[in-house]
């Protein structure tokens, strides 16, 4: 995944190593990944990522060892027979345009920051000038991320004025959460731009280490979530009941939420062992923003720990936001029908547009 490339492009630039970064920027007809796919390709010949077929991957490795040595970009372009595309089962041709970029020391603190905030939260965009004129882009002000909150990282050319157009693109980005290639005439010379919207991993925190939570993690890790589990019993939180889990925390229901990093990316699924606790997670996640709040139980249940809120000075407004009973409503009864309920509904939300 992007996120371990990330990852790995930091601790390449620490060690000072020689890396070349391909990006999938065009995706015509059938290919096995979708636009945005990223494949590192280190000064030792090892790689990280994927962008396709092994065909596709072979030459780019190529490429990329004269990116290296001459640290400048380029965009190969790939027409994809049924014939290299049958590792992946497609049985149609297509086209690919990779952006192919050696990665400068310079960009150390640029990729530190794109990591923290995939782990941490927050949102920026990553701009990359791929050409001037048609000439590729060599130099170290080629790169900069720009925060939402107004902060910048790295250099770009254009000044302030160039950043403005391309933080104008930014909403539009992290809707489709997809990058795009930025094509303008700036002080009368036609650049091409990468960006790249960054943002927080959605990330499904689990409120209870229960039959359920056993059930949904592994679910959720494979349909592209992370995963946080806690609870207050270490025999219930622990690496050997939840071993595809991110995370693992064994605290108290009431005092959890201070070290955890709810954002806009946030999945809250609350599962715990009772009615009390429930009520104790419940009280807390509503006053963060998490994108969806889901909460197990039976209608009785539900209604009675909303009245002990009400009365404690919550709204019925506040509570409209919660997703209870959890789960899309397939008549499951079993744990393991349950997490599928529970994951179809968390990936029902991840696909809409927030308003």
């Amino acid at each position: 995944m992007s996120g371990d490339i990330y990852s790995e492009i930091v601790k390449a630039l620490g060690k000072k190593e020689k890396a070349a970064l391909a990006t999938l920027i065009v995706r015509v007809g059938s290919a096995p990944r979708a636009v945005g796919a990223k494949y590192l390709i280190k000064g030792d010949g090892s790689t990280v990522g994927s962008i396709g077929g092994g065909c596709v991957e072979a030459e780019v490795w190529q490429e990329a060892q004269q990116v290296m040595e001459n640290r400048e970009a380029k965009i190969p372009h790939f027409e994809l027979t049924a014939e290299q595309l049958a590792e992946g089962g497609l049985i149609c041709g297509g086209e690919i345009h990779v952006f192919l970029e050696p990665l400068q020391e310079a960009f150390l603190n640029i990729y530190q920051e794109v990591a923290r905030i995939r782990q941490k939260g927050g949102a920026a965009i990553l701009a990359t000038l791929i050409s001037v004129d048609g000439a590729f882009s060599k130099g170290e002000s080629s790169k900069a991320l720009l925060k939402t909150s107004g902060e910048k990282i790295g250099s770009f050319m254009g000044g302030s004025e160039l950043e403005k157009k391309i933080l104008s693109e930014g909403e539009a980005l992290f809707k489709e959460k997809r990058l795009k290639v930025l094509v303008l005439n700036f002080e009368n010379k036609r650049m091409e731009i990468l960006l790249e919207p960054i943002f927080s991993e959605p990330t499904v925190y689990l409120f209870g280490g229960g039959h359920v939570s056993e059930q949904v993690a592994p679910l959720a890790k494979r349909v592209h979530f992370k995963v946080v589990v806690i609870d207050d019993r270490e025999m219930f939180a622990n690496r050997n009941r939840f071993p595809e889990a991110d995370e693992v925390i064994v605290s108290e229901f009431e005092k959890c939420f201070d070290q955890l990093n709810i954002d806009e990316s946030s999945y809250i699924v609350i599962v715990t062992r009772g009615h009390l606790y429930d009520g104790f997670v419940l009280e807390q996640a509503v006053k963060t923003n998490a994108r969806y709040i889901g909460m197990i139980g039976s209608k009785k249940k539900i209604r009675t720990l909303y009245q002990n809120l009400i009365e404690k000075g919550m709204t019925k407004e506040t509570l409209n936001r919660v997703h209870a009973p959890i789960g899309i409503d397939i008549n499951s009864e079993t744990p393991e029908e349950i997490a599928v309920s529970i994951v179809a509904e968390l990936i029902q939300v991840r696909g809409e547009i927030p308003s």
